[in-house]
């Protein structure tokens, strides 16, 4: 009897061993993702039927689009310095995409530093603005992790334009076509889900030789080729034509875009973007 009561006794603790540890590694890791006391945060919104079809009305279904509608923008971070938005949008720009953040680690230090003022300015003077996140993800997991944050700095306030990934850094050339495709993939469907009407920047050499164009027809694309035409051949919203612009209220250069879409319109009308 005694010998079978120990045997029952080590079952025991087995048991409760392995409950206690597994919790202990789920928890830590979901706290390690999605900190609740984070600054800023929020829970996650359910996802929103419909808006993971990037064909939906409003969603690039109209491929075709003239370039003889276009606004001027700019797009900006911290490394643009103190703006004087009043000074900028009596300029004629016409709206500004500013950055929100990089990475993934660390929230905190990698919100950019001038978001919060550029918000405020931009909106004091009734700037329309969309925002854009720099990616450095190698794998799907890291970029759910940034869409995660992308997400929680842009319900800091409404977006009247997209919000963009912005996939570009040199970290993604080691990967293959199809890896970058499905980080941007992963990236889009989590903000689509989220209600955020989205899309992807990147450069003219890199869309053409290191993304599958075929899987990511449909999405958004901000286009950046400094030149005075834009060559690239797949439908796209906005082109940063300058990284070397010059515009009353901001000290140096600072990128120069056009938009060819009425963005704010099927944002606001479709109730994206936080409206």
């Amino acid at each position: 009897m005694v010998k079978y009561a120990g045997r029952f006794l080590v079952i025991v603790f087995c048991f409760f061993f392995a409950i206690f540890s597994t919790n202990l590694y789920i928890n830590s890791n979901v706290a390690a993702i999605i900190n609740p006391n984070m600054p800023g945060y929020k829970a996650v919104a359910p996802p929103r039927p419909g808006i993971i079809n990037p064909n939906m009305p409003g969603y690039r279904d109209d491929l075709s689009f003239s370039h003889n509608f276009y606004k001027k923008g700019i797009d900006v971070s911290y490394h643009n310095g103190d703006i004087d938005w009043q000074a900028v949008k009596n300029s004629g720009i016409e709206f500004a995409i500013i950055r929100t953040s990089y990475g993934w680690s660390d929230w905190n230090k990698q919100t950019d530093k001038k978001l919060q003022s550029n918000i405020l300015g931009a909106k004091a003077v009734g700037m329309p603005i969309g925002a854009y996140h720099y990616s450095y993800a190698t794998n799907t997991h890291e970029a759910l992790l940034e869409a995660e944050f992308f997400i929680n700095r842009l319900k800091w306030t409404q977006w009247e334009y997209p919000v963009f990934m912005d996939f570009e850094d040199k970290c993604h050339l080691t990967l293959s076509n199809s890896q970058r495709t499905d980080i941007v993939l992963t990236f889009l469907q989590k903000l689509k889900e989220n209600g955020y009407y989205c899309g992807f920047y990147t450069f003219l050499n890199f869309q053409k030789y290191h993304l599958d164009m075929s899987r990511l027809s449909g999405h958004e694309l901000w286009i950046a080729h400094w030149h005075p035409s834009c060559d690239c051949t797949s439908p796209y919203g906005m082109w940063q034509r300058t990284s070397d612009g010059s515009v009353p209220g901001i000290k140096g250069r600072v990128d120069l875009d056009y938009c060819y879409k009425d963005y704010p319109s099927i944002i606001k009308s479709m109730h994206y973007n936080g409206f």
